[in-house]
């Protein structure tokens, strides 16, 4: 039964909504969740390593689940909820482990594995939910709007969680993170209530499009969507080698306060919710592939650009472009499961597809904390870690990338141009709009300035050997 026009604009109204309050749960709680290991409970480099992979890992698992329990409650909302609630009150029990000096980081580990399971074993039904919620024709602009408005606001609120530490690290640290993870906690309700409110309907899936995690294995290297599940895994386990050290390079090896942890982090976060609208928009007209293979390009460089410099400047720049880089692939990645996936079969492929990429994501972090512990003694053990897994992103990306096909009609273009028409044509279009406030009172001015964007819009356009206007 097909939902009214006025449901469709409330569900997705209830979704942003959503989805800015569980980034309070992200900017308040989860960004803060390493750096709580080791600067309150003292973690060691293999604890860190384990908190970040062993949570993901059991979680995934879990996700073998999701598509029973959604069958037999013929209801995806009811799971959803369920799960988030459950995920919300996780928090006090994560903040007791405060009160356990000595085996605290043991019981964090545990605690937040139970935390990952309720957050996880909800992401396929809720996938498949809004691939339901969401016409297909705006799949590209809603997401890349909602994933923005999303992104502000974990940006803000990690900025805000991090000038909290910073001011409560002057006093008693403990009561910052109570805090901030009690503000975690409300955000994860917040977003349960919004949830609550969307609309579903009955959820049935038919016979013909059940089969089991070890058919999907068997067959995962010759379909389409399963190359690039192998890819999306490979890459996952190439990221993880370094993902987790990050936090322990800056905390441990550059010394970072509070403050400049915040401020090197969440330049990525404001980059990319600068950038996500625009990827939104080029994967609606040139497809979700092309994005794909262009990040998939250049996030293998992103801790590569670690090594250069210490300077926290530099750093930051350097979380500039990673922000941009994977705002897209992520965007992309996540759209090309609506294209590739019927909506019965989108609940079980997705939660299998996060079975295998939480076991890569728990293997790529071991390796990453095994070259840690036994790392070259010319080179920071970081260092080893960081080219080990900008080497084997590249790689993924290389090989695995070329397999993959778009299943949808979309413009064709190359990634370099699509490149250079980001960052000229949408930086001009992006500069219009301030340039016509700033002048909206002196009409031939704004004219003139009109005319002058709009013929260097033409000049790189005829120098790409394009005549189409984007807007």
């Amino acid at each position: 039964m097909k939902r009214k026009h006025t449901q469709i604009q409330k569900d997705l109204k209830y979704s942003i909504m959503e989805g800015t309050a569980n980034s309070v749960k992200v900017g308040f709680g989860e960004h803060y969740l390493n750096l709580f290991a080791i600067k309150a409970l003292g973690a060691t480099n293999l604890q860190v390593g384990l908190l970040k992979s062993l949570p993901q890992l059991t979680g995934s698992f879990s996700q073998l689940f999701s598509s029973a329990i959604t069958e037999v409650l013929k209801n995806r909302k009811k799971l959803i909820t369920a799960g988030a609630f459950l995920q919300a009150l996780m928090w006090i029990p994560i903040l007791s482990v405060l009160l356990i000096p000595h085996e605290g980081v043991w019981f964090l580990i545990l605690f937040v594995t139970l935390y990952q399971v309720f957050g996880s074993i909800i992401v396929p039904a809720w996938s498949s939910w809004m691939g339901d919620i969401v016409p297909d024709r705006i799949k590209g602009k809603y997401f890349g709007r909602r994933n923005k408005i999303v992104g502000f606001s974990s940006f803000t609120s990690m900025v805000l969680a991090g000038l909290l530490l910073q001011l409560f690290s002057k006093f008693n640290q403990f009561y910052g993170f109570i805090l901030i993870f009690s503000i975690a906690m409300l955000g994860r309700l917040i977003s349960w209530y919004y949830l609550s409110k969307m609309s579903e309907s009955e959820y049935i899936v038919p016979k013909e499009s059940k089969f089991s995690f070890i058919e999907f294995v068997r067959k995962v290297g010759k379909t389409n969507y399963g190359k690039f599940v192998i890819y999306l895994t490979l890459m996952s386990f190439s990221v993880q080698i370094a993902s987790p050290y990050f936090a322990v390079y800056m905390l441990n090896d550059l010394k970072f306060d509070y403050l400049t942890y915040m401020i090197v982090t969440g330049a990525s976060a404001i980059s990319s919710f600068l950038f996500i609208s625009l990827w939104g928009k080029y994967t609606d007209i040139f497809g979700n592939k092309k994005v794909l293979t262009l990040t998939g390009l250049l996030v293998p460089f992103v801790p590569i650009l670690w090594l250069v410099s210490k300077n926290v400047t530099y750093l930051v720049l350097v979380q500039i472009f990673s922000g941009f880089a994977w705002s897209g692939f992520h965007l992309s990645s996540f759209n090309f499961v609506f294209d590739t996936v019927s909506p019965p079969k989108r609940v079980r492929c997705v939660s299998y597809y996060n079975v295998l990429n939480g076991i890569a994501v728990f293997f790529g972090a071991m390796v990453g904390g095994f070259l840690i512990r036994f790392g070259t003694m010319f080179w920071s053990p970081v260092y080893i870690v960081f080219i080990v897994s900008g080497i084997l992103r590249l790689f993924t990306s290389v090989v695995m990338l070329p397999k993959i096909k778009e299943v949808k009609w979309v413009k064709r273009i190359s990634e370099g141009k699509l490149l250079w028409y980001l960052l000229t044509i949408d930086v001009l279009e992006s500069l219009s709009h301030p340039v016509e406030v700033l002048v909206s009172k002196r009409v031939i001015i704004r004219r003139k300035g009109e005319i002058l964007l709009n013929w260097l819009k033409k000049i790189i356009a005829r120098a790409l050997g394009k005549t189409h206007k984007y807007s």
